[in-house]
């Protein structure tokens, strides 16, 4: 654990300082842009979400309340999915649903599919999952069919509690829960049968997993509570193994209480890593690190001394902080409008 602490010190001190995110758009209004920067999607004001492309810029979804919006896409760019928060500054309540829509990729003509919170889709976007805290049901609706599933989780005084969901097939769910102990299990849902089987239980309380799929392959975290002195580790397994076997291995182990927010690549897994702290003062200073899945490398991306969060858009990978994106993978300059020259006589007459 020594060599390993040594060697993130190492990564430290070779940081490079990170581009910041540049766009025409304040990064407080923006909820989404594509990797090009043909779409964007703006909140213009409270209850007011704009969608921007090919120079023009329309509203779309026109809230009488004084909502704010979140708007999320997946790999396979079908299809976008869109959260309206009711009255965000004026109702706190933990267990409020928000009115989801969803949306072509690209497209602002969203339609509503119900209500919940922490909406995700799958399966080349065919499938949307979302939670109803009021209920604490994993709702799992297929866009094509309209055929809808319900999963009931554990029933447990934690408001704060949401569970992570993956889906891996048409008939397979892999979602998080927690007893009443307060121990963290990753569980493996048969649709077609609507049969569980816990895969995966964490020996330590206090904890909490979080998953994220890429390419072939599931990652599966477990991280310490804010305050709570608990280790950290991430595992994978590929799809196919978990068809088979269910088995995970594990690339990272440590006993520093890290952040994690992961984000899945289809070679790496980003997350946010303590790198020393102070527990007596409790003050950490924390990183965006890189871990490599085939080499178990990890790599340290920031020096900023305060990383919180991850934020994967349409395969960028964004450090939100002070205001301010940084960018860890993908393009970073979004904020000028280049248009390719008319070719020379000369270039037409070596083309033909």
């Amino acid at each position: 654990m020594l060599w390993i602490s040594a060697l993130f010190m190492t990564f430290i001190l070779n940081a490079q300082e990170l581009p910041k995110f540049l766009t025409k758009h304040s990064s407080d209004t923006l909820r989404f842009i594509s990797m090009d920067g043909r779409y964007a999607y703006i909140q213009k004001k409270p209850g007011v979400l704009g969608f921007v492309s090919s120079f023009r810029s329309i509203d779309f979804l026109n809230e009488s309340e004084k909502n704010s919006f979140l708007v999320k896409a997946s790999r396979y760019k079908n299809r976008m999915v869109i959260e309206s928060i009711p009255n965000t500054h004026d109702e706190m309540s933990l267990v409020k649903n928000h009115r989801l829509y969803v949306t072509d990729y690209g497209n602002s003509n969203p339609r509503e599919i119900g209500t919940g919170k922490s909406a995700k889709l799958h399966l080349k976007d065919e499938w949307v999952t979302f939670y109803n805290p009021m209920e604490k049901t994993i709702q799992i609706k297929n866009l094509l069919t309209q055929k809808d599933y319900q999963i009931k989780i554990s029933k447990k005084a934690n408001p704060f509690f949401i569970p992570e969901i993956e889906m891996i097939a048409s008939n397979r769910i892999y979602y998080t829960d927690i007893n009443e102990n307060g121990y963290a299990a990753l569980v493996s849902y048969d649709l077609s049968t609507q049969k569980s089987t816990v895969v995966y239980k964490s020996s330590q309380s206090a904890t909490r997993l979080e998953l994220c799929q890429a390419g072939d392959y599931l990652g599966i975290g477990e991280f310490p509570y804010d305050g709570v002195i608990r280790g950290s580790k991430i595992q994978y397994a590929r799809l196919s193994a978990l068809f088979a076997s269910g088995g995970f291995n594990t690339v990272y182990n440590s006993i520093e209480q890290d952040i994690g927010n992961m984000v899945c690549l289809p070679e790496a897994i980003y997350f946010v890593k303590t790198m020393n702290q102070d527990k007596e003062l409790n003050f950490k200073v924390t990183e965006a690190v890189k871990l490599t899945l085939k080499t178990q490398k990890i790599e340290s991306k920031s020096d900023l001394k305060h990383v919180t969060q991850l934020i994967e858009m349409d395969g960028r990978v964004l450090i939100p902080l002070r205001g301010e994106f940084y960018v860890l993978e993908g393009k970073f300059n979004l904020g000028t409008d280049t248009l390719k020259a008319f070719p020379t006589k000369r270039e037409l007459q070596l083309d033909i």
